[in-house]
């Protein structure tokens, strides 16, 4: 259910564009100049495919299906291939069948890394053309196919992804008790206290989400544990290389609790955090009634439904949640979906070669059609309709390092199970820490 979060898309203020280190790569014109690929729709056919077809299932819909099929525009022109889209929000149920039944769609959309090592490794999904990864290399984060590979080969093309990093705050209420937005953790503990001492409340929170009840603890933990600990230890975290209970991990929830726990930083306390819906944790923002509200991406869309409008010199704005020191870069934590191929016929590799081009990203964001966030490095990130998404698009591509949800990383009984759940009993209180990362531990799959 997290890893289906909504859709949707800060200023990030010159600061954090400059803290992200710069995009010069990003820039390009309307004419499609992309930067360090120079692969065209053309160049991905590798013969004459004109009167093929590919199909390709999505769990995108309305809108952003038909931004999905847009993109292909330019492809499907050059090289006469016909592109079908095949889009449910039932996208895992779909293909689960079609494979059992042998007649899966050429391409899926896969949101979950795991399940894409999984066809990996029962030999469903066809790894990807070296050539096809090298132009990958150079486009993407080498993060995002390190996840989709499995013995050496990658198996997913990422295409699109999120931001998680962000804190939403009301410009007009920083702007009357004359708060500045915050560039380093210190900056940030500093302005919790002046909130309080002025009399407001710092953050928003809830982690009610059905099934899914907790995940807003875990995304907090997984933020701080990339800029407490840094990637290296984050990674051996997913992986299970230290085990739950283990100091740094107690170190990263116990920095976690202090923020949510403590007196005064959390609207209604603690109590009303563990009842909560997520989908109301943040809208105190709107009202004034809380300062800030750390969340996806996704969360604008929260926003806007509330009746406020988003954006730059909008009711409500984005910064980058800071990081802790400088030992471990501009960490971004995110999520995002891979393409992986189920036959390997020519133009379903030109097909998926062609998802993984800054000109597929461009057409996409010249489509208009919302709902996405390109992680490649060399698309034309001032094609973005709404500075915004501008400046999201900004943070995802100049993330160094950038690295995947977590819980959607470690197996599902942990990340959507014991996970979850054990940190839901440690906000309401109904277990202490200790106990609850040592059941955790002992939760992991042998």
């Amino acid at each position: 259910m997290k890893r289906a979060k909504w859709l949707m898309l800060l200023v990030v203020f010159a600061m954090v564009v400059a803290a992200c280190g710069g995009d010069d790569d990003t820039a390009g014109d309307d004419g499609g100049d992309d930067g360090g690929a120079t692969t065209t729709a053309a160049d991905s056919g590798g013969g004459d495919l004109a009167g093929t077809t590919v199909t390709i299932l999505t769990p995108e819909t309305g809108a952003e299906a038909e931004g999905f099929e847009l993109g292909f525009v330019p492809f499907e022109e050059e090289t006469g291939v016909d592109i079908v889209v095949q889009s449910t929000r039932d996208a895992t149920t779909e293909l689960n069948l079609a494979l059992e039944a042998g007649t899966p769609p050429d391409i899926a959309i896969i949101p979950q890394p795991g399940r894409t090592v999984g066809f990996a490794e029962s030999g469903a999904a066809i790894a990807l053309p070296q050539d096809i990864v090298d132009e990958l290399n150079t486009n993407l984060d080498p993060f995002w196919n390190e996840l989709a590979s499995y013995e050496g080969n990658v198996y997913g093309v990422a295409f699109k992804g999120d931001v998680k990093s962000l804190v939403w705050y009301n410009p007009a209420k920083f702007e009357e008790f004359g708060y500045e937005v915050p560039t380093t953790w210190d900056e940030l503990m500093a302005l919790q206290e002046q909130m309080k001492t002025d009399g407001n409340v710092p953050w928003g929170v809830g982690i009610g989400s059905g099934d899914a009840t907790g995940w807003p603890f875990t995304d907090w933990m997984e933020d701080i544990m990339l800029r407490l600990h840094g990637p290296a230890v984050y990674d051996q975290w997913v992986a299970h290389e230290i085990p739950f209970n283990d100091p740094q991990v107690k170190d990263v929830a116990q920095m976690v609790a202090d923020i949510w726990f403590t007196e005064g930083n959390v609207l209604g306390g603690r109590d009303q955090a563990a009842t909560l819906g997520f989908q109301e944790g943040g809208l105190c923002v709107g009202t004034g009634e809380c300062m800030m509200h750390r969340q996806a991406n996704f969360y604008a869309a929260q926003f806007v439904t509330a009746g406020y409008e988003v954006g730059p010199g909008k009711d409500i704005d984005v910064f980058y949640l800071p990081t802790i020191s400088d030992e471990f870069g501009t960490v971004v934590l995110g999520a995002g979906v891979h393409a992986v191929a189920f036959a390997d016929r020519p133009e379903v590799m030109a097909a998926i070669r062609f998802l993984g081009t800054p000109e597929y990203a461009n057409e996409r964001i010249r489509a208009d059609k919302g709902g996405f966030l390109s992680p490649n490095k060399n698309h034309d990130t001032s094609l973005y309709s709404a500075d915004l998404d501008r400046t999201l698009g900004e943070i995802l591509v100049s993330a160094d390092p950038f690295r995947f949800d977590a819980s959607d990383l470690m197996p599902g009984e942990v990340g959507a199970g014991s996970f979850w759940n054990g940190m839901t009993d440690y906000v309401s209180g109904a277990a202490d820490l200790d106990t609850v990362l040592a059941e955790i531990d002992a939760s992991w799959p042998q």
